[in-house]
């Protein structure tokens, strides 16, 4: 079997390496977005809220209160 050259590997890699490099760029996106949300949880100071506390306020809004 003749070894292909690293032109040919390139070529034959080209989707793996779009794939690699879209879940790059979706991974940074996903950091930005808990770095946003940790932030806005200071700011809003629910980011101390115990799992507890947490709960709570899925419950009262589950039941409308």
């Amino acid at each position: 079997m003749k070894k292909k050259s690293e032109e040919e590997n390139k070529k034959d890699n080209t989707g793996w390496n779009a794939f690699l490099e879209l879940r790059r760029q979706a991974q940074r996106g996903m950091l930005r977005t808990m770095q946003q949300l940790s932030a806005d949880a200071e700011k809003v100071g629910s980011a101390e809220m115990t799992l507890d506390e947490i709960n709570a306020e899925i419950a009262a809004a589950r039941s409308g209160k």
